[in-house]
């Protein structure tokens, strides 16, 4: 199994060059300006990136192939697997915090960016759909925009850690996103989970009934068992 543990290098994004996008203004500040902030000529740079807008998000293609890779490598249990997948994107984009710390505040500053950021999430949401799509699971087109709904979910409560983890380091942790990840998912664990029985009954009231102290009228207890369930309905 691939090592999950593998770590995005960080040179993908060179935060020398993120600096400089946040100093001189993000349409202001040259490809020859960046190139020479990350110590590249402007042959590399085009070569590696493209854009200046590609570079800055450099790392997230990068991250979401590693994702994939992960997901479609791991043997765990689906809900397993889709906690284990959805800390290993935390483990990246936390791995160097002052260029996730700037790219953050260059985001907040660039309209254009913060769209495209929105084109990488829902990237990140055809993974985890794929994913669950590759292993049969939510499979009958009715449980379409479930598999869906999951998907996002989980990309949503990491990007609420992410966020929080971007305002304070010490105020979450990966360990906290796999315990709100598995509590979301465990609402799901009839399917994600193995040797679960979807189609078990659901619990009810459960109806006693004693016989104390010598003979009691069979039909007694017939009629109080009737009244006692027209009153209160089994659900």
């Amino acid at each position: 199994m691939l090592d999950s543990k593998i770590m995005i290098s960080s040179s993908a994004v060179p935060a020398a060059a993120l600096e400089l996008l946040i100093e001189q203004g993000f349409d202001t500040t040259s490809v020859d300006e960046l190139a020479a902030a990350a110590g590249i000529s402007r042959s590399t740079f085009f070569r590696r990136f493209g854009s200046k807008e590609n570079m800055v998000f450099a790392d997230q293609e990068m991250i979401i192939t590693h994702l994939q890779t992960v997901l479609g490598t791991s043997s765990a249990p689906a809900l397993q697997a889709l906690v284990d997948a959805v800390g290993v994107v935390f483990d990246q984009y936390t791995a160097n915090p002052p260029a996730a710390e700037l790219r953050h505040r260059l985001l907040q500053e660039v309209p254009s960016l913060r769209d495209r950021e929105l084109v990488s999430t829902h990237r990140f949401e055809r993974a985890f759909n794929g994913y669950l799509t590759s292993r049969g699971l939510f499979a009958a087109p009715e449980e379409h925009a479930l598999r869906l709904g999951i998907s996002a979910g989980i990309v949503a409560i990491h990007n609420d850690h992410l966020r929080t983890w971007l305002r304070d380091h010490t105020a979450t942790s990966r360990e906290a996103l796999a315990e709100d990840a598995r509590r979301f998912l465990n609402r799901f664990s009839d399917i994600l989970l193995p040797g679960s029985d979807a189609t078990a009954p659901p619990t009810g009231h459960t109806v006693v009934v004693s016989v104390i102290n010598g003979p009691v009228d069979q039909q007694l207890v017939l009629d109080e068992v009737a009244r006692a369930l027209r009153e209160t309905p089994l659900k």
